[in-house]
């Protein structure tokens, strides 16, 4: 999840009912990543996360694939299944899809960072990132030799999604790099929940200075102005006219490119969001609302980590069914 005041964090420190859903990658998919070139990008993510950094696999290698394979990426400080009070994962999601026919095979997730939220300004789409999840991204295609696979992503994880997908060059604060040919014709759906697609308004006004994750290269820093409005970004109405917005460089190149991240792209956030804000506004236009959507569902009540807690059969609906849910 983002986390840009360390206060809001005390929001999410509530609980929910979980089933048991463990980890980490099944033996099968970790003896396959090790034979492949992949053991040192460390996808299990055992280290901090125990059972709960990673998830998916085939339990035997004879194992067929009927549904099209689901990534998860979370957001800042969050993991790939629920590790404490506010990482909590994919568990809901994860549990629903296995009801709903879906099988180990047939879902992915590795944790991309820690858990602390005091860690949580740091956290940056570097090339480091960006790299490893592109590269779980390929592993779980070749895995599964599946023709497409879908994502369902969160919070910061939807602007990471996008662009593992998108791929091509990419300068950020540890350096440049080249993330490979775009693989949109891959991917069947994209689903990004409560994503900062066009920075967060908590990021205006020099806070990219106190917060690496706010800054303008590759983070969340949405303009300090917009015409004659000057720290404003998330005013409704905006007092005046407002267009050509200069935003965090990483945003605007991968917002300008129009190709869509998959056949079905949709979007889904919240007015009473407590991280993001604003009614989800930076400068008059949603900022979970991804440019190449085919449609998304506006929630009325839910909270940041709420979007993806409990909007399970939502999910299952836009990827499963490749529609907007009721």
């Amino acid at each position: 999840m983002f986390l840009l005041n360390y206060s809001l964090f005390t929001i999410l420190l509530v609980s929910y009912s979980f089933a048991a859903i463990t980890g980490p990658l099944t033996q099968d998919f970790q003896d396959w990543l090790k034979s492949n070139g992949y053991d040192k990008d460390d996808f299990v993510r055992t280290d901090e996360h125990s059972t709960q950094g990673s998830y998916g696999g085939k339990t035997a290698s004879a194992n067929t694939i009927s549904n099209t394979p689901v990534i998860f990426i979370h957001g800042n400080s969050d993991s790939a299944l629920k590790s404490s009070a506010s990482a909590t994962g994919w568990d809901n999601t994860i549990d629903y899809f296995l009801t709903k026919g879906y099988t180990e095979a047939e879902l992915y997730a590795t944790s991309w960072g820690d858990t602390s939220p005091f860690n949580a300004g740091t956290r940056t789409h570097n090339c480091a990132l960006l790299t490893r999840m592109r590269r779980f991204l390929e592993a779980v295609l070749a895995y599964t030799k599946a023709n497409k696979v879908s994502l369902i992503t969160h919070s910061m994880g939807v602007t990471i999604g996008r662009k593992i997908i998108k791929g091509g060059n990419h300068e950020a604060s540890d350096g440049s790099c080249n993330l490979g040919s775009p693989l949109n014709s891959k991917i069947e759906v994209y689903l990004g929940l409560s994503g900062g697609n066009f920075g967060l308004c908590n990021c205006e006004g020099g806070s990219e200075i106190a917060s690496a994750t706010c800054n303008n290269k590759d983070g969340l820093w949405p303009g300090d102005s917009c015409g004659l409005n000057i720290l404003t970004c998330g005013a409704q109405p905006l007092p005046w006219p407002c267009s050509n917005v200069q935003y965090s460089k990483f945003l605007m190149k991968m917002n300008a490119d129009k190709t869509k991240e998959a056949d079905y792209v949709f979007s889904g956030w919240s007015h009473m969001d407590d991280l993001i804000m604003y009614n989800d506004i930076v400068w008059g236009r949603p900022t979970s609302q991804i440019p190449t959507e085919d449609g998304h569902k506006i929630y009325d009540i839910y909270t940041h980590m709420e979007t993806k807690e409990l909007t399970a059969n939502d999910q299952y609906t836009f990827v499963h069914d490749k529609k907007i849910p009721n």
